[in-house]
């Protein structure tokens, strides 16, 4: 569907652990979320980014039985991509204001 930013895990008694991914697709303006279970074909529609938390959570105890230590971690790739686009763009941006400004 996308490409996962943020993944959300939790353990059962048994120690099996259980991802929910937030899925970003890219082509949608404004871009678009799914929440997307990596371990069965729930993808519910999304309301508000607190209800997601809940609803991962949600549906790792209820469908999986993994109740225990709901973790959220953001994808290592999405975390470096943004953190070397930003400055570039603040970069790109303040150059357009110079340049418009004279």
């Amino acid at each position: 569907m996308g490409a996962p930013i943020r993944h959300f895990t939790a353990t059962t008694e048994q120690g099996q652990v259980f991802t929910v991914n937030i899925e970003r697709d890219f082509r949608y303006d404004p871009y678009r979320d799914f929440l997307v279970c990596a371990h069965c074909d729930w993808s519910p529609s999304l309301l508000t980014t607190r209800r997601i938390i809940d609803m991962a959570g949600e549906h790792l105890a209820s469908a999986h039985g993994a109740g225990r230590g709901l973790a959220q971690q953001e994808n290592e790739s999405f975390r470096k991509g943004r953190l070397i686009v930003l400055p570039i763009v603040a970069v790109v941006l303040i150059a357009f204001l110079v340049l418009v400004t004279r």
